[in-house]
C-alpha cells in the first residue's frame, strides 16, 4: 500500500467517524474490555484500555486505524498480557460467516490468485501459481444468494437460542458483520461464565455435530409413535415435526428424510469464534478493515438489506489503478471485473480494492 492510497483511505476513514461518532456502540463495564485496532498497512496493536467511550472516541478519531476490535471477555487488568488480565467471564458470540455455508454462488465469485504476477482461476487453489511459480491466495467474493444463506443461518441460532436454550429475544443482539454475514451477541448472564468446553458443546448443538448418526435417528423414530413430536424436546421435536410434515409425500427413505431435517435446521456458525474467550471483535458502528462497510446493528434481520444498509462511505469518485479484482456489487451497482486498468469508482466501492492490495489510487 502506498503513501497516497493509505492517505486516502484515512481521510475517507476520518470523515466517517467525525460525522457518525455517536454511532460506535461501546460495551457496558467499559474500563474492564480489552481494545485493538489495525492501522492500515500495519499490524494488531492489542491491549489497549479505555475508562470512558468518549476516551475511546477520541483515540479512533486520533489514529483512523483499519480496524476497532473490542473483547466481548471482562478483566480486571486488561492492559497486561493475557496470563495476567485476570478473565471475569464473557459474553457469548456467535458468528455466522457465507464463506462457510455451502452455495452454489461460490463457484463464480470465489477465485485463487498469484500475489506475485495477478494470475487467477477457479478455486481449488494451486500451491504455487503455474505461470510464474509464485505464492497463491484465496479471494472470496458475495453475492446475494450467500448473503440470504448467511442470514438464514443467522435466523436459526436466534431460534435455537430462544426455542431451546430459553433466552429471550430481546436478550439477543444481531449485528451485520461490515463483510460476509452476522455477528450475534448474548446478553445472558447464565453463559458469561461458561469455559471454552462448555461453549464448544452450545457451538456442536447448534451445527447438529452432536447428534447420532441420520440412520439411529431414523430407527429411533420408527420405535416411536407419530405424534411424538409434541412430546419430545430440543433437536428430536425439530426432527419429528419436520418428519411427520413431509413423511407421507416423501419420496426417498426415513434416513434422507431425517438427513433434510437436520440440514435444513442446522446453523453453521464458526464455532472457533464462539469458543474463544480471549477474543477481541469488531466494535459495533466501525468501519471493516476490508470493505469500508460499517458494522451494523440489526433491528429487523428479515428486512436488512446487507447491500446498502451498511454503505455509509462517501460516494464521491476516486480513480484506481487496479492490478486485478473479479466482478464485485455493492449498494445495488456492480462494478469490474477489472484488469490491468484505470477505473473511475464511488470511495465506497474503491475501499474494497485498494484495502485488499488490487490496487492504488492515481
Amino acid at each position: 500500500m502506498n503513501d497516497p492510497t493509505k492517505a486516502f483511505l484515512k481521510s475517507v476513514y476520518k470523515e466517517y467517524y467525525f460525522r457518525r461518532a455517536g454511532s460506535v456502540e461501546f460495551p457496558h463495564e467499559i474500563e474492564s474490555r480489552e481494545f485493538g485496532y489495525i492501522p492500515f498497512g500495519g499490524s494488531m496493536v492489542r491491549h489497549l484500555s479505555f475508562k470512558t467511550p468518549g476516551e475511546a472516541t477520541a483515540e479512533i478519531l486520533r489514529q483512523t486505524p483499519s480496524s476497532v476490535y473490542c473483547s466481548n471477555a471482562r478483566y480486571t487488568a486488561p492492559t497486561l498480557p493475557m496470563e495476567d488480565k485476570g478473565w471475569n467471564g464473557a459474553e457469548l458470540i456467535f458468528d455466522i460467516d457465507a464463506t462457510d455455508i455451502p452455495t452454489p454462488c461460490k463457484k463464480g465469485h470465489d477465485f485463487w490468485y498469484c500475489e506475485s504476477c495477478r494470475s487467477s482461476g477457479r478455486l481449488p487453489k494451486p500451491q504455487k501459481c503455474p505461470k510464474c511459480g509464485g505464492n497463491t491466495a484465496e479471494l472470496h467474493g458475495i453475492c446475494k444468494v450467500c448473503l440470504d444463506a448467511a442470514k438464514d443461518h443467522t435466523l436459526r441460532v436466534v431460534r435455537f437460542l430462544v426455542d431451546d436454550f430459553g433466552v429471550s429475544r430481546g436478550d439477543v443482539r444481531a449485528y451485520f458483520s461490515g463483510n460476509r454475514g452476522y455477528h450475534l451477541h448474548v446478553f445472558d448472564q447464565r453463559f458469561d461464565q461458561l469455559d471454552q468446553q462448555a461453549r464448544l458443546e452450545i457451538a456442536d448443538y447448534l451445527r447438529g455435530s452432536s447428534l447420532p448418526p441420520n440412520q439411529t435417528l431414523a430407527s429411533a423414530m420408527r420405535r416411536r409413535p407419530s405424534g411424538d413430536s409434541v412430546t419430545a424436546e430440543g433437536w428430536m421435536r425439530r426432527i419429528r415435526s419436520f418428519v411427520e410434515e413431509r413423511r407421507a409425500e416423501y419420496p426417498g427413505t426415513l434416513q434422507k428424510l431425517v438427513s433434510d431435517a437436520v440440514s435444513s435446521q442446522r446453523a453453521l456458525i464458526d464455532a472457533g469464534v464462539t469458543t474463544d474467550i480471549h477474543r477481541v471483535f469488531r466494535l459495533a458502528g466501525t468501519l471493516h478493515g476490508n470493505t469500508g462497510m460499517c458494522k451494523t446493528r440489526v433491528d429487523s434481520i428479515e428486512s436488512f438489506d446487507p447491500d446498502s444498509d451498511p454503505v455509509v462511505l462517501s460516494a464521491e469518485p476516486v480513480k484506481v489503478n487496479v492490478t486485478f479484482y473479479p466482478r464485485f456489487s455493492i449498494n445495488g451497482g456492480s462494478f469490474g471485473p477489472f484488469k490491468s486498468e484505470v477505473a473511475s469508482l464511488p470511495a465506497y466501492a474503491a475501499v474494497s480494492i485498494l484495502t485488499r492490495g488490487f490496487g492504488e489510487v492515481g
